[in-house]
């Protein structure tokens, strides 16, 4: 199928001819910026307002604007991923170079793994004991949790394929539309898995507080809801088009 039949665009993975290293660059500086401003915020209110009830509000703003900031600044660089479960989706329909999975991943976990020490070192121990804006199964378990986190991951991924990789959609609104489903989605799951979209936003942070509940939960959950995402999207959803 000609790449103009499947709606390929170059946002979701390196421009042609620049440099993958510029690339893992922009996932390391993207996937921190998401970090440091989303688990941040964690744990800002956490220490300021334990009990405030606008918490939820506070923490699914920043996660959102986070990264509407990232997929904007680094868009057109490395695609914007900042998370596993965008890059190992994208690749597993072929939107994505295989060869450039593991450099992608590594640069979102060492870029996740500094936000968390840099929280740590603004906010000290008291930070680690709130662990450091790592999420957590809730009072549901780690079945809701699982199925929390599935669901989000089909819903990113079907927003980034939909926004920033069919040549019918308007690209300069990807950043917008793949930020607000982020905030959306924390915003209704913070309870239930902590709204994590993403196993380097959870496990950077697991990592350096020493603590991982509920770890296989992130490992797993978002990259599988991610891929049957990205491949409704691909073989269902892209091909249609409305009634004339």
């Amino acid at each position: 199928m000609s790449e103009a039949a499947r709606g390929t665009t170059g946002r979701a993975q390196p421009r042609v001819g620049g440099s993958l290293l510029g690339a893992v660059v922009a996932e390391v500086i993207g996937t921190f910026l998401l970090v440091f401003v989303g688990a941040g915020t964690v744990v800002a209110v956490g220490l300021a307002f334990p009990d405030a009830a606008s918490n939820v509000t506070a923490i699914s703003i920043a996660f959102g604007f986070a990264v509407l900031i990232a997929v904007y600044a680094f868009g057109h660089v490395s695609g914007a991923h900042i998370n596993p479960t965008v890059t190992l989706a994208l690749a597993a329909v072929r939107r994505f170079p295989w060869r450039a999975v593991p450099a992608y991943l590594i640069a979102q976990f060492a870029g996740a793994i500094l936000a968390a020490l840099a929280i740590w070192a603004l906010f000290g121990s008291q930070a680690r004991d709130l662990g450091l804006g790592a999420t957590a199964p809730g009072e549901r378990g780690s079945g809701a949790a699982f199925l929390a986190e599935v669901i989000l991951g089909f819903l990113l991924v079907v927003v980034v394929m939909a926004t920033a990789t069919d040549k019918r959609a308007s690209t300069a609104a990807a950043g917008l539309a793949i930020g607000f489903v982020i905030a959306a989605g924390v915003y209704v799951t913070l309870t239930v898995s902590g709204g994590s979209f993403n196993a380097a936003r959870s496990l950077g942070p697991m990592i350096v507080a020493g603590d991982f509940p509920g770890w296989w939960v992130y490992l797993i959950a978002p990259a599988l809801g991610g891929v049957l995402g990205a491949f409704c999207y691909d073989y269902l959803t892209r091909p249609g088009a409305p009634p004339e």
